[in-house]
């Protein structure tokens, strides 16, 4: 009997804080005013705060954990627009001008992340690298068939496709059917890039609190442990909201993936994961799907979950799924049997119940904004700037266009109240598959809705 190789529970990105020094930041343990607070120090508080800067304004930021350190920071850091839904999913659901309007989002997500790093030259091991969409069997095929079909009605031109002959020329794989390739994203270290941004909202006058949790909200004052804060505008961009801060906490559902990392590959082992020498950014078409990319000093990263798993409704820990992950990914790569997978780490991903964000302003509390379920760091960004956008009264023409994809007010298939009765994980199970492979939107008119957030 085959003894399980070890592989330590640790997220290989605190490891990486190790190699940098960051500002630390004291827990908040006084009562404080300000002109804006924001709650969360994920990609979406993060890019909020981003947005205040040199406006004027007193901002605040505090977070629970580290900048960075819960869902943000557990993340595989792939900064591609694809996320939960492909675009031809987008297409299906809501016709071609407008999926393309929402692929804006990320990318303009994308932008922001990429241009930010290289302005202030912030080390955190950016890498370009391609996205490659990977079919698997006769509907991956079709998959891919239909990734293109969609790319090129919505106006892009950069794909590239390959069938299962012509895959190994890129990838040293098999069994994949066929695969799309687009580039203009990039693999970054989320973790490393969070704490130096952080660093850069200090320098320029923000108070950050780490170690520092809101545990309710009355009116304009956010209490925590041991202090508070009173603003005249709030952002909530938490992950795992809680039912006590507001009901908006039945629109955040959380599935469960699983991360792994090698020791850093040889020069040969790279010539077989890439034989053409250039990296990419990988994802196969399963329900729950596989992924994969190198860091900055090559090694593997490779995650992925089981379709049990995904939607349960506490963290699991076992290794047993990230092997069975691994076993996946040496049936395609055999030749990349002996890699030797180090660490693993499991992450509950926050999502709404057709996979886009939602953004949302309590009409009792028109102060305050809610950002939920933002899947993929592209997507956070642009949920986070749009938001802060919104509070500047700088984001009007911004609003008339997503208003319809983002706001909490959109139709949805099935209700967030019948979680009460079966249970949130199976709510989400059904409401998942039914907006990945079968829903249909309808759009409302601007002009026939008030202002939602």
């Amino acid at each position: 009997m085959t003894t399980p190789e070890r592989i330590v529970n640790q997220n290989w990105w605190f490891t990486t804080l190790m190699v940098q020094k960051h500002t630390y930041c004291p827990p908040l343990t006084k009562a404080i005013r300000c002109d804006v607070l924001i709650v969360g120090g994920g990609f979406s508080g993060v890019s909020a705060a981003a947005e205040f800067l040199r406006k004027g304004l007193s901002v605040v930021l505090i977070e629970k954990n580290i900048i960075g350190g819960s869902s943000s920071g557990r993340s595989a850091g792939f900064l591609t627009p694809d996320s939960e839904l492909e675009l031809h999913q987008l297409v299906r659901r809501y016709g071609t001008k407008a999926a393309g309007e929402i692929w804006q989002a990320p990318l303009q997500g994308i932008e922001r992340i990429v241009s930010t790093i290289k302005q202030h030259d912030i080390q955190c091991g950016l890498l370009r690298q391609d996205s490659l969409f990977l079919g698997l069997g006769a509907s991956g095929k079709e998959a891919v068939a239909s990734e293109l079909e969609c790319r090129k009605s919505v106006g892009f031109t950069d794909q590239r496709t390959y069938d299962a002959n012509q895959l190994p020329q890129i990838l040293g794989a098999q069994e994949y059917t066929a695969g799309i390739r687009y580039g203009d994203t990039y693999g970054v270290n989320p973790l490393m890039c969070l704490q130096s941004l952080k660093d850069l909202l200090i320098e320029n006058g923000m108070q950050v609190f780490e170690s520092t949790e809101m545990e309710r909200l009355e009116d304009h004052t956010a209490y925590t442990h041991a202090g508070s804060v009173t603003a005249d505008h709030i952002i909530i961009a938490v992950d795992k909201l809680s039912p006590s801060i507001s009901p908006l906490a039945d629109e955040a559902f959380h599935a469960q993936t699983f991360l792994s990392v090698t020791e850093p590959l040889t020069d040969s082992e790279l010539r077989i994961l890439f034989p053409s020498g250039e990296q990419m950014q990988c994802w196969d078409s399963k329900l729950v799907y596989s992924y994969f990319r190198l860091t900055g000093d090559n090694r593997l990263l490779l995650g992925g979950g089981t379709p049990v798993t995904t939607f349960l409704k506490d963290a699991y820990n076992n290794p047993g799924i990230i092997r069975r992950v691994i076993k996946d990914f040496r049936s395609h790569f055999p030749q990349l049997s002996k890699l030797s997978f180090m660490q693993f780490w499991p992450g509950q991903i926050d999502m709404t119940r057709d996979l886009l964000p939602v953004i949302a302003r309590p009409p009792e509390h028109p102060h305050v904004r809610f950002i939920l379920g933002c899947v993929g760091i592209p997507w956070a960004t642009f949920c986070g700037s749009f938001t802060a956008r919104n509070v500047l009264g700088e984001a009007d023409e911004d609003y008339r266009k997503y208003f319809n994809y983002f706001s909490n007010q959109r139709h949805f298939a099935l209700p967030s109240g019948l979680g009460k009765v079966i249970g949130k994980p199976l709510l989400y199970s059904l409401s998942n598959t039914w907006a990945k492979f079968y829903q249909v939107d309808k759009l409302r008119s601007f002009e026939e809705t008030e202002r939602e957030f």
